[in-house]
Protein backbone atom coordinates (compact mmCIF):
# COMPACT_ATOMS: atom_id res chain seq x y z
CA UNK A 1 0.00 0.00 0.00
CA UNK A 2 1.11 3.28 -1.27
CA UNK A 3 1.87 6.25 1.91
CA UNK A 4 -1.15 8.46 0.82
CA UNK A 5 -3.27 5.52 0.51
CA UNK A 6 -2.62 4.17 4.32
CA UNK A 7 -2.71 7.78 5.24
CA UNK A 8 -6.73 7.57 3.36
CA UNK A 9 -7.04 4.46 5.52
CA UNK A 10 -6.28 6.00 8.78
CA UNK A 11 -8.38 8.99 7.86
CA UNK A 12 -11.63 7.11 7.59
CA UNK A 13 -10.71 4.67 10.69
CA UNK A 14 -10.35 7.65 12.70
CA UNK A 15 -13.73 9.44 11.33
CA UNK A 16 -15.45 5.91 11.70
CA UNK A 17 -14.32 5.78 15.40
CA UNK A 18 -14.97 9.54 16.14
CA UNK A 19 -18.86 8.48 15.10
CA UNK A 20 -18.62 10.76 12.26
CA UNK A 21 -18.68 8.55 9.62
CA UNK A 22 -20.87 5.65 8.69
CA UNK A 23 -22.29 5.36 5.56
CA UNK A 24 -20.40 2.90 3.01
CA UNK A 25 -20.84 5.27 0.19
CA UNK A 26 -18.81 8.46 2.11
CA UNK A 27 -16.43 5.73 3.70
CA UNK A 28 -15.52 4.85 0.10
CA UNK A 29 -14.93 8.04 -1.72
CA UNK A 30 -12.92 9.19 1.30
CA UNK A 31 -10.36 5.99 0.79
CA UNK A 32 -10.26 6.74 -3.25
CA UNK A 33 -9.79 10.49 -3.31
CA UNK A 34 -6.31 11.98 -3.01
CA UNK A 35 -6.98 14.97 -0.42
CA UNK A 36 -3.20 15.98 -0.64
CA UNK A 37 -3.70 16.76 -4.62
CA UNK A 38 -5.62 19.41 -3.93
CA UNK A 39 -3.39 20.60 -1.11
CA UNK A 40 0.15 20.26 -3.03
CA UNK A 41 1.33 22.96 -0.54
CA UNK A 42 0.98 20.55 2.32
CA UNK A 43 3.08 17.90 3.69
CA UNK A 44 1.31 14.96 3.17
CA UNK A 45 0.65 13.99 6.81
CA UNK A 46 -1.01 17.29 7.01
CA UNK A 47 -3.23 16.99 4.31
CA UNK A 48 -4.83 13.63 6.05
CA UNK A 49 -4.53 14.79 9.66
CA UNK A 50 -8.83 15.90 10.72
CA UNK A 51 -8.42 19.70 10.55
CA UNK A 52 -9.34 22.32 8.20
CA UNK A 53 -6.25 23.51 5.69
CA UNK A 54 -6.58 27.52 4.71
CA UNK A 55 -5.68 27.63 0.31
CA UNK A 56 -5.95 30.95 -0.33
CA UNK A 57 -5.28 34.31 1.91
CA UNK A 58 -6.34 37.71 1.71
CA UNK A 59 -3.48 39.69 3.96
CA UNK A 60 -4.32 38.19 7.00
CA UNK A 61 -7.61 37.09 6.11
CA UNK A 62 -8.27 33.31 5.02
CA UNK A 63 -10.28 33.71 2.08
CA UNK A 64 -10.83 29.78 1.22
CA UNK A 65 -10.08 26.57 3.13
CA UNK A 66 -10.94 22.67 2.48
CA UNK A 67 -12.84 21.94 5.54
CA UNK A 68 -12.04 19.71 8.24
CA UNK A 69 -12.78 15.91 7.13
CA UNK A 70 -14.66 15.16 10.11
CA UNK A 71 -17.25 18.03 9.09
CA UNK A 72 -16.81 16.83 5.06
CA UNK A 73 -18.32 13.34 6.43
CA UNK A 74 -20.98 15.07 8.82
CA UNK A 75 -22.06 17.13 5.87
CA UNK A 76 -22.12 14.65 3.17
CA UNK A 77 -23.87 12.06 5.19
CA UNK A 78 -26.79 14.86 5.79
CA UNK A 79 -26.55 15.40 2.43
CA UNK A 80 -26.84 11.87 1.49
CA UNK A 81 -26.27 11.09 -2.68
CA UNK A 82 -26.62 8.32 -4.44
CA UNK A 83 -25.13 7.12 -7.79
CA UNK A 84 -27.06 8.69 -10.17
CA UNK A 85 -27.57 11.90 -8.08
CA UNK A 86 -27.59 15.59 -9.60
CA UNK A 87 -25.77 17.68 -7.18
CA UNK A 88 -25.33 21.56 -7.34
CA UNK A 89 -22.32 22.17 -5.00
CA UNK A 90 -22.20 26.22 -3.98
CA UNK A 91 -18.30 27.30 -3.13
CA UNK A 92 -16.18 24.81 -5.25
CA UNK A 93 -12.78 25.94 -3.03
CA UNK A 94 -9.92 23.47 -3.30
CA UNK A 95 -12.34 20.83 -5.30
CA UNK A 96 -11.61 17.94 -2.67
CA UNK A 97 -15.91 18.16 -1.50
CA UNK A 98 -16.41 17.95 -5.34
CA UNK A 99 -13.84 15.28 -5.88
CA UNK A 100 -16.04 13.57 -3.52
CA UNK A 101 -19.51 13.65 -4.46
CA UNK A 102 -18.24 12.67 -7.97
CA UNK A 103 -16.78 9.40 -6.75
CA UNK A 104 -20.04 9.01 -4.58
CA UNK A 105 -22.84 9.64 -7.73
CA UNK A 106 -20.33 8.05 -10.01
CA UNK A 107 -20.40 8.05 -13.99
CA UNK A 108 -23.91 8.22 -14.30
CA UNK A 109 -24.46 11.19 -11.81
CA UNK A 110 -23.44 14.89 -12.44
CA UNK A 111 -22.44 17.25 -9.88
CA UNK A 112 -22.08 21.03 -10.72
CA UNK A 113 -20.30 23.08 -8.73
CA UNK A 114 -19.91 27.03 -8.61
CA UNK A 115 -17.22 29.57 -7.08
CA UNK A 116 -17.77 33.54 -7.30
CA UNK A 117 -13.42 33.49 -7.23
CA UNK A 118 -12.17 32.81 -10.63
CA UNK A 119 -8.84 31.54 -9.52
CA UNK A 120 -9.97 28.70 -7.37
CA UNK A 121 -12.44 27.73 -10.31
CA UNK A 122 -9.77 27.24 -12.58
CA UNK A 123 -7.49 25.71 -10.36
CA UNK A 124 -10.27 23.34 -9.33
CA UNK A 125 -11.45 22.99 -13.04
CA UNK A 126 -7.44 21.61 -13.42
CA UNK A 127 -7.57 19.37 -10.33
CA UNK A 128 -10.38 17.13 -11.07
CA UNK A 129 -9.61 16.79 -14.44
CA UNK A 130 -6.03 15.51 -13.36
CA UNK A 131 -7.68 13.04 -11.16
CA UNK A 132 -9.81 11.74 -13.21
CA UNK A 133 -13.54 13.47 -12.73
CA UNK A 134 -14.98 13.54 -15.75
CA UNK A 135 -18.86 14.40 -14.39
CA UNK A 136 -17.69 17.50 -12.70
CA UNK A 137 -18.60 20.68 -14.36
CA UNK A 138 -16.69 23.32 -12.54
CA UNK A 139 -18.69 27.06 -13.01
CA UNK A 140 -17.08 30.75 -12.40
CA UNK A 141 -20.06 32.34 -11.18
CA UNK A 142 -22.22 34.18 -7.73
CA UNK A 143 -23.68 30.64 -6.41
CA UNK A 144 -27.06 32.33 -5.01
CA UNK A 145 -27.24 34.09 -8.78
CA UNK A 146 -29.45 32.45 -11.72
CA UNK A 147 -26.89 30.72 -13.20
CA UNK A 148 -27.99 27.34 -13.51
CA UNK A 149 -30.85 27.85 -16.20
CA UNK A 150 -33.36 26.84 -14.11
CA UNK A 151 -31.69 23.30 -13.56
CA UNK A 152 -33.43 20.98 -11.11
CA UNK A 153 -30.99 18.86 -8.61
CA UNK A 154 -31.65 15.73 -5.84
CA UNK A 155 -29.00 17.52 -3.77
CA UNK A 156 -27.64 20.91 -3.21
CA UNK A 157 -24.67 21.44 -0.41
CA UNK A 158 -23.62 24.99 0.30
CA UNK A 159 -19.96 24.84 1.32
CA UNK A 160 -19.60 28.52 3.24
CA UNK A 161 -21.74 30.28 5.98
CA UNK A 162 -24.65 31.72 5.12
CA UNK A 163 -28.14 33.58 6.79
CA UNK A 164 -30.50 32.90 4.20
CA UNK A 165 -31.29 30.49 1.45
CA UNK A 166 -31.21 32.32 -1.64
CA UNK A 167 -34.19 32.17 -4.20
CA UNK A 168 -32.20 30.49 -7.00
CA UNK A 169 -31.48 27.12 -4.25
CA UNK A 170 -35.07 27.13 -3.78
CA UNK A 171 -36.04 27.20 -6.99
CA UNK A 172 -33.22 24.34 -8.20
CA UNK A 173 -34.33 22.02 -5.30
CA UNK A 174 -36.83 19.03 -6.60
CA UNK A 175 -39.74 18.12 -3.56
CA UNK A 176 -38.09 15.13 -1.57
CA UNK A 177 -34.83 16.59 -2.35
CA UNK A 178 -32.06 17.60 0.03
CA UNK A 179 -30.12 20.43 0.72
CA UNK A 180 -26.96 20.84 3.18
CA UNK A 181 -26.14 24.31 4.28
CA UNK A 182 -24.24 25.76 6.98
CA UNK A 183 -26.29 28.56 8.42
CA UNK A 184 -25.71 31.41 10.55
CA UNK A 185 -29.19 32.05 12.80
CA UNK A 186 -29.28 34.82 14.92
CA UNK A 187 -30.38 34.11 18.91
CA UNK A 188 -29.61 30.30 17.65
CA UNK A 189 -25.79 30.00 16.48
CA UNK A 190 -23.91 28.40 13.65
CA UNK A 191 -24.50 25.19 12.35
CA UNK A 192 -24.61 22.46 9.23
CA UNK A 193 -28.47 22.19 9.17
CA UNK A 194 -29.53 19.07 6.54
CA UNK A 195 -33.16 20.14 5.32
CA UNK A 196 -35.60 17.55 3.14
CA UNK A 197 -37.78 19.59 0.63
CA UNK A 198 -41.52 18.61 1.20
CA UNK A 199 -43.23 20.78 -0.93
CA UNK A 200 -43.21 24.28 0.00
CA UNK A 201 -41.26 23.40 3.69
CA UNK A 202 -37.39 22.86 4.03
CA UNK A 203 -37.62 20.17 7.28
CA UNK A 204 -34.71 19.20 9.07
CA UNK A 205 -33.25 15.91 9.26
CA UNK A 206 -29.73 16.79 11.10
CA UNK A 207 -27.77 19.20 12.44
CA UNK A 208 -24.58 19.78 13.40
CA UNK A 209 -22.49 22.95 15.18
CA UNK A 210 -20.12 24.42 12.57
CA UNK A 211 -17.80 27.16 12.02
CA UNK A 212 -17.31 27.92 8.27
CA UNK A 213 -15.96 31.27 6.31
CA UNK A 214 -18.64 33.51 5.39
CA UNK A 215 -20.02 32.92 1.84
CA UNK A 216 -19.43 35.90 -0.62
CA UNK A 217 -22.43 37.21 -2.48
CA UNK A 218 -25.93 37.30 -2.59
CA UNK A 219 -26.91 35.30 -0.06
CA UNK A 220 -24.88 36.69 2.79
CA UNK A 221 -27.66 39.23 4.71
CA UNK A 222 -28.64 38.43 8.31
CA UNK A 223 -32.74 39.23 8.94
CA UNK A 224 -34.72 39.53 12.21
CA UNK A 225 -35.37 37.32 15.35
CA UNK A 226 -39.08 36.25 16.61
CA UNK A 227 -39.35 35.05 20.24
CA UNK A 228 -42.40 32.70 21.22
CA UNK A 229 -41.01 33.76 24.85
CA UNK A 230 -39.27 37.38 24.95
CA UNK A 231 -37.63 36.00 28.32
CA UNK A 232 -35.10 33.93 25.59
CA UNK A 233 -33.95 36.91 24.40
CA UNK A 234 -31.55 37.26 27.47
CA UNK A 235 -30.60 33.73 27.11
CA UNK A 236 -26.66 33.19 25.11
CA UNK A 237 -27.13 31.67 21.77
CA UNK A 238 -25.72 27.94 21.66
CA UNK A 239 -26.58 27.31 25.20
CA UNK A 240 -28.74 24.52 24.11
CA UNK A 241 -28.70 22.17 20.97
CA UNK A 242 -31.10 22.51 18.13
CA UNK A 243 -34.12 19.77 18.12
CA UNK A 244 -35.33 21.09 14.57
CA UNK A 245 -35.67 23.55 12.06
CA UNK A 246 -38.23 24.36 9.75
CA UNK A 247 -37.45 26.82 6.88
CA UNK A 248 -40.23 28.37 4.51
CA UNK A 249 -40.19 31.53 2.34
CA UNK A 250 -41.38 34.25 3.10
CA UNK A 251 -45.07 33.91 0.95
CA UNK A 252 -45.12 30.70 2.36
CA UNK A 253 -45.27 31.44 5.92
CA UNK A 254 -47.62 31.30 8.78
CA UNK A 255 -48.84 32.67 12.35
CA UNK A 256 -48.12 28.34 13.29
CA UNK A 257 -45.08 28.74 12.67
CA UNK A 258 -43.93 30.97 15.36
CA UNK A 259 -46.53 29.53 17.35
CA UNK A 260 -44.66 26.26 17.17
CA UNK A 261 -41.02 27.30 17.31
CA UNK A 262 -38.98 29.14 19.79
CA UNK A 263 -37.48 31.07 18.12
CA UNK A 264 -38.31 32.57 14.32
CA UNK A 265 -35.10 34.28 12.64
CA UNK A 266 -36.46 35.87 9.43
CA UNK A 267 -33.92 36.19 6.74
CA UNK A 268 -34.39 38.06 3.20
CA UNK A 269 -35.80 35.47 1.56
CA UNK A 270 -36.13 32.16 3.76
CA UNK A 271 -37.78 32.48 7.34
CA UNK A 272 -36.41 29.73 9.79
CA UNK A 273 -38.47 28.05 12.55
CA UNK A 274 -36.13 27.00 15.39
CA UNK A 275 -36.93 24.12 18.12
CA UNK A 276 -34.33 23.58 20.89
CA UNK A 277 -33.91 20.25 22.68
Amino acid sequence: MEHDEALREALVSHLQRAGVLHLPSVAAAMRTVPRHRFIPAAPLEYAYADRAIAIKMHGDEIVSSISQPGMIAQMLELLDPAAGSRVLEIGTGSGYNAALLAHIVGPHGRVTTIDLDGELVERARTLLREVGCANVEVIAADGAGDIVERARFDRIIVTARTQDIAQTWWDALEDGARLVVPLRLEGAGEYAVGFVRREHRLVSVGVHPCAFIALRGEAQAGGDVFYRDPAQRVIPACVRPIESVIAVRGADATAALLEEADIVVAGSVTLFAITFS
